[in-house]
């Protein structure tokens, strides 16, 4: 057994042992992205408002950033092929049932957290780094919760920083930050 599977078993024993640390699991791993979502919007629109290449910018670089991610992880999930744990060791706990199975590499919500704080960072978005122990506690979750090894959350940040990296020049290289 590899340390990423070690870690993701020592993680995993926690499951059931105590109802607020599973229902803390699950909330990360399930829908603090939804809210760190809903705060890059909100707060897009309500410093900007009038302004709308201001407005929308910072809304529309995240989706291309998230989009692209997107893609990229897939095609990186075909080359990798790591299936979620459960597939691999149906002994594990689980407090849901992912939508998919097929992909665990890398972590796409993961990506997306770290991906909302970086573009917070990069707009200079107020209170961007109070995203950062969201973006912790959803990577957190998602190990967990028991859908995805360590691995594929080191694997998300990593696309994360190097998509992010990319929005970042072209920003720069435009005069938009």
């Amino acid at each position: 057994m590899n340390w990423n599977q070690r870690l993701f078993f020592k993680i995993n024993s926690l499951v059931g042992k105590n109802r607020w640390a599973d229902a803390f699991g699950r909330a990360g791993a399930e829908w603090v992205l939804i809210a760190m979502l809903g705060w890059y919007g909100s707060i897009s629109f309500i410093l900007n408002f009038g302004n709308k290449k201001l407005m929308w910018l910072p809304i529309i670089t995240l989706s291309v950033c998230v989009i692209l991610g997107w893609i990229l992880s897939n095609i990186i999930g075909r080359f990798v092929q790591e299936v979620r744990p459960r597939m691999s060791f149906p002994e594990i706990k689980i407090l849901f049932w992912p939508l998919s199975n097929w992909k665990s590499f890398p972590s796409d919500h993961t990506m997306v957290s770290l991906l909302i704080f970086l573009m917070a960072l990069i707009f200079n978005l107020p209170t961007a780094w109070g995203l950062l122990p969201l973006v912790l506690w959803v990577a957190w979750g998602r190990v967990y919760s028991g859908v995805h090894y360590p691995a594929d959350i080191l694997g998300g940040a990593t696309l994360a920083a190097v998509v992010s990296f990319f929005a970042y020049l072209v920003l720069h290289l435009n005069n938009f930050v």
